[in-house]
């Protein structure tokens, strides 16, 4: 598992409280528009104009949440905020709102076989977190699954951690003693892990449904990660 983990981690650097409930609630987002530098605009464009993005922002009723010191894969799973929009995994490379767009790492250069892929996610032409995909293949990269995601932005967060904010005593509180604590040389001092990984697969796919936090020398959150994969 270490080693996987490591691997997300290194593609990456190159670049919520109250009753559970497990039913997701129905809810119609909003839509905001933005112009082609990423910028919102006060009202709908006009039609003519070609270069403005719709993009949507977060639904009305907020997803799930579980019980505050409690993890629960499925709740965190449901719970992505990147650049203020939510996402949650698992979902196909091609469904991200619009506003979204990606680029495939190259799968020789980081030994990635067929079916597996990593890709850095962008919105609105920003860099924004990297993702793990499987069922990726030539041509049909779109069709993918993207099953893990791992943010370092301090304006996005995975179930309200968020990089460069929250420490490890929020995380604590929040979703309570890690599983396992890994210790680092720099630039990570302290990784938790939240859940359980089943390893590698024959593709190469890591079968996990966890949480990845690491943290710097000081305990603020570097990088957040969430894998949901077991089937």
């Amino acid at each position: 598992m270490k080693k996987a983990i490591i691997l997300l981690i290194c593609a990456s650097m190159l670049g919520a409280v109250g009753c559970m409930e497990k039913k997701m609630p129905e809810s119609k987002p909003k839509i905001i528009y933005y112009d082609e530098n990423g910028n919102p605009l006060p009202a709908p464009p006009a039609k003519e104009d070609a270069t403005v993005i719709p993009v949507q922002t977060e639904p009305t009723t907020p997803p799930p949440t579980a019980p505050e010191g409690t993890f629960d894969v499925d709740i965190v799973r449901q719970n992505i905020y990147i650049k203020g929009q939510l996402v949650q995994i698992p979902v196909k490379l091609g469904k991200f709102p619009a506003g979204w767009t990606y680029t495939l790492y190259d799968r020789q250069k980081y030994s990635l076989e067929e079916g597996r892929g990593m890709a850095k996610m962008y919105y609105c032409g920003e860099e924004m977190c990297t993702v793990l995909l499987e069922e990726c293949y030539d041509g049909k990269e779109d069709e993918s699954t993207v099953y893990s995601i791992s943010t370092s932005e301090s304006d996005s967060n995975i179930y309200g951690i968020t990089p460069g904010v929250s420490t490890i005593d929020d995380v604590k509180a929040h979703v309570g003693e890690p599983d396992e604590i890994d210790t680092m040389d720099k630039p990570f001092k302290n990784m938790f892990t939240y859940g359980i990984s089943e390893g590698m697969d024959e593709n190469g796919v890591l079968r996990a449904n966890m949480l990845d936090v690491s943290f710097d020398e000081n305990g603020v959150a570097e990088l957040v990660s969430v894998y949901y994969s077991i089937k």
